[in-house]
């Protein structure tokens, strides 16, 4: 019969004791470390605008990757650390930065306010880099104009309009529905489904120039407007110039000039030649579903 080392056993289980303690304290270690790092992991932001281009600077510590929502259109995000991000309209958007280490999560959001860019009216088109297109005439739509930019600021209503390298600008009708309700003014077969001309611009697309806003008066079907401000006084129109292979033209309007305007406009742009027949305009006329282009100010 073999003999049992009893004292041999008792320190077997202890070292094996020892040992798992050993392995517990490690463990411990190590959950206590992650905690450390994962307490850490701060997610914050700054920005700086320019016009609709936003450049954002990433503060954030303990982060491995990062998701930003910008809240503008829908699917614009980013997973870069400090993007730039385009807006589409000038406003107030919360931006948000989730910061991310493993599953651990952390989310920053702040206002980014967008005053949209500084247009102003020398012939430097540059400046209209970021604003979108307000409308485009099709393919098939023949003239000189082809598309217009616009964007409103507190005193100023600005345009720019491209055409073909035939456009000029010595002659222009502009139609304006100032107070964004196509029922009143005056009602042009041109445009079926909505027009309501409250104010005509008429005159050479120059500054100086000789050219005059009119006011409309009477019922929808009368043609009937009076003077009321001059192209000098309260418009200001750079030079025609050519870019890229079209025609270029950027203009403003005082708000002051048409009334109390607020919310939106309505308008259509006509180019004339010498004889006063419309060589250009936008949008598109004649349609069932042709209407003034909306602008939100």
């Amino acid at each position: 019969m073999i003999g049992i080392d009893h004292q041999k056993i008792i320190n077997m289980k202890r070292n094996f004791i020892y040992i798992i303690n050993w392995l517990l304290i490690i463990v411990a270690v190590a959950s206590c470390k992650k905690d450390k790092e994962n307490s850490n992991l701060k997610s914050v932001f700054s920005y700086v605008a320019d016009g609709f281009k936003v450049t954002f600077t990433n503060f954030s510590s303990g982060a491995k990757t990062y998701h930003w929502d910008f809240n503008d259109k829908p699917g614009d995000s980013s997973s870069l650390k400090s993007p730039q991000h385009i807006f589409s309209r000038k406003g107030d958007f919360l931006v948000s930065l989730t910061a991310v280490n493993g599953n651990q999560t952390d989310v920053f959001t702040d206002t980014v306010s967008i005053l949209g860019p500084n247009i102003k009216i020398d012939g430097d088109f540059t400046d209209w880099e970021y604003v979108e297109y307000l409308h485009t005439n099709s393919e098939d739509f023949g003239g000189n104009i082809r598309a217009i930019k616009a964007f409103a600021t507190a005193q100023d209503i600005n345009f720019l309009v491209e055409g073909t390298t035939a456009m000029k600008m010595d002659m222009i009708d502009m139609y304006i529905d100032a107070d964004n309700n196509p029922a009143t003014g005056f009602s042009s077969w041109d445009y079926p489904a909505g027009s309501g001309t409250d104010f005509l611009l008429e005159g050479p697309a120059t500054s100086p120039s000789w050219g005059a806003g009119y006011k409309h008066s009477g019922a929808p079907g009368d043609w009937s407007f009076n003077s009321v401000f001059a192209f000098d006084t309260d418009m200001h129109f750079s030079a025609v110039k050519p870019v890229s292979g079209k025609n270029i033209i950027e203009f403003s309007i005082k708000k002051s000039a048409l009334g109390s305007v607020k919310g939106a406009i309505n308008f259509a742009l006509v180019e004339l030649d010498a004889g006063w027949s419309a060589i250009g305009r936008v949008p598109e006329n004649e349609q069932p579903e042709s209407k003034f282009i909306s602008l939100q100010l």
